[in-house]
C-alpha cells in the first residue's frame, strides 16, 4: 500500500520528521511570543519579521494547535506552556472574544483553542469560557439584521467546534448546533442541479441568484471532511457516505487540469464572470480573475485535501482518494514548499501558475500543523490496524 510513492511507514516518518523537525521549531524560534504569549504570523520564508501584529485569528488557532499536541502527540509539558501563555494573552485581549457582525472567525477560533486547552490543563475556567462563547456566538449568527447572508464557514466551524466539545463533554445544547449545522452544510448549502456546495446563502437559506451556483472549492473540501468526522463521531455510515462521494466531485470540478492544485471559487455557467478582487488575509497581495473558475492557488486547501482524501482512504483504499491526496502533495513540495530553497516557511497564496514569489509577508500556523497532525493519527491507526491484521 503507498500513498504519494511511499509507503504508509515512510510516509507517516516523513510527516513526523515535517512536524517535529521543521514545523515546530520554526515557530517555536520565530513566530511564538515567548514574553507575552501569542503569536506572530506575519513572518517570511526564513522567520523574518515582516509585521508584529498579533491578528485575533491566529491566537485562538494556535492555542488549539499546541493544546492538541499536548492532548494527542506526546504530552510534551512545553507544549502546554506555550499553550497556558497564548491562553492567557487570548483572555487577557477581551477584543478576541467579542463577536462582530464583521468577523466573528476570531472568537470561533478562540472558542475551539480554550475547549481544547481545558481538556489538556483540566482547566474549567477555559473550558466554561469556550462554552459560553460558542453559545454567544450562535446567537449572533441568527440575528438577521447582523447576517442577512450567511456563508458556509459559519456552519463549518459551528460544527468543528460541537465534534470536538461532544466528544468530551456530552451537553443537548451543542448537540443541536451539531445537527443544525449538518443540517445547513448537506440539505441548505448543497446544489444538487450541480453537485456543488453553494458559498453564501440568505438568512432564511435562499439563495441569492447571484450566489446560486458560485462554490469556494477549499471551503467545501474543509467542511465536508468536518461533516465525515462528525458521522464517524455518530456512527452514521450513510451520512459519511454522502459527504464522501460530495467531497470526491468537489476535487473534480476544481482541481486544475492545467498546472495543477485546486481552484479558489467556480462560479457554474458564467465564463465571463469578472471576480472580485482577492486580498488574502494578513497579505499585501491581490489576485484577479476573470471566467468560470477562479484560479487563485492556496495552501491551506490543498492541506485539507490532504486530510479529507486520507481519511476516505482509510476507510476504504479508493484510488480517486490516492490520486488527489498524491497530486496535492506534490504540488505542496512543488510549488508552496520552499525546502528546495533550504528555508523552512510556505508560499500561502499563488498565482494558476503557482509562480514563485521572492518573499511572504505571512506564515499559517493552523492548516499546516494540523495536517500534519491530523494524517499522522491517521496513518498510525492504518499501520496498527496492518499490525493486528
Amino acid at each position: 500500500m503507498r500513498l504519494a510513492g511511499l509507503s504508509i511507514a515512510e510516509l507517516r516518518r516523513r510527516y513526523h520528521d515535517e512536524l517535529f523537525g521543521v514545523c515546530l521549531p520554526f515557530w517555536e524560534q520565530y513566530g511564538i511570543d515567548h514574553e507575552r504569549g501569542g503569536f506572530f504570523c506575519g513572518l517570511d520564508y526564513d522567520g523574518t519579521r515582516r509585521s508584529a501584529v498579533k491578528f485575533p485569528w491566529f491566537q485562538g488557532r494556535g492555542l488549539w494547535v499546541y493544546s492538541f499536541l499536548y492532548n494527542r502527540l506526546g504530552g510534551d509539558p512545553r507544549r502546554l506552556a506555550v499553550a497556558r501563555r497564548t491562553k492567557e494573552y487570548i483572555l487577557a485581549d477581551r477584543r478576541i472574544l467579542e463577536p462582530a457582525s464583521g468577523d466573528v472567525y476570531g472568537p470561533y477560533f478562540a472558542a475551539e483553542g480554550l475547549q481544547e486547552y481545558a481538556w489538556a490543563a483540566r482547566d474549567d475556567e477555559a473550558r466554561e469560557i469556550a462554552f459560553s462563547l460558542l453559545r454567544r456566538l450562535w446567537e449572533h449568527i441568527h440575528q438577521p439584521d447582523c447576517w442577512p447572508l450567511r456563508p458556509l464557514t459559519l456552519w463549518m466551524v459551528n460544527l468543528r467546534i460541537a465534534t470536538e466539545m461532544l466528544r468530551r463533554w456530552p451537553e443537548d445544547w451543542v448537540a443541536q448546533i451539531a445537527d443544525a449545522s449538518l443540517e445547513a452544510i448537506i440539505c441548505r448549502h448543497y446544489n444538487p442541479e450541480i453537485g456543488l456546495n453553494t458559498e453564501v446563502l440568505n438568512f432564511a437559506f435562499s439563495a441569492p441568484p447571484e450566489e446560486a451556483t458560485r462554490c469556494n472549492l477549499g471551503h467545501s473540501v474543509e467542511t465536508l471532511w468536518m461533516a465525515m468526522d462528525e458521522a464517524d463521531r455518530r456512527g452514521d455510515r450513510a451520512l459519511w457516505e454522502v459527504c464522501a462521494e460530495r467531497l470526491r466531485r468537489h476535487l473534480e470540478v476544481g482541481w486544475d487540469p492545467v498546472y495543477g492544485g485546486l481552484g479558489t471559487w467556480v462560479k457554474v455557467g458564467q465564463p465571463g464572470y469578472e471576480w472580485p478582487i482577492e486580498r488574502p488575509v494578513g497579505t499585501d497581495l491581490e489576485f484577479r480573475a476573470t471566467g468560470e473558475f477562479h484560479y487563485m492557488k492556496s495552501l491551506w486547501a490543498l492541506h485539507e485535501t490532504l486530510v479529507a482524501t486520507l481519511m476516505v482512504f482509510e476507510r476504504t483504499g479508493a484510488e480517486w482518494a490516492a490520486r488527489y491526496f498524491g497530486m496535492a502533495q506534490q504540488v505542496i513540495e512543488e510549488k508552496f514548499s520552499m525546502r528546495r530553497r533550504g528555508l523552512p516557511g510556505y508560499m500561502l497564496f499563488a498565482d494558476r501558475e503557482m509562480r514563485p514569489q521572492e518573499h511572504v509577508a505571512r506564515q499559517d500556523n493552523y492548516h499546516p500543523p494540523r495536517q500534519l497532525m491530523l494524517c499522522l493519527l491517521l496513518l498510525e491507526r492504518m499501520m496498527a490496524r496492518d499490525r493486528a491484521e
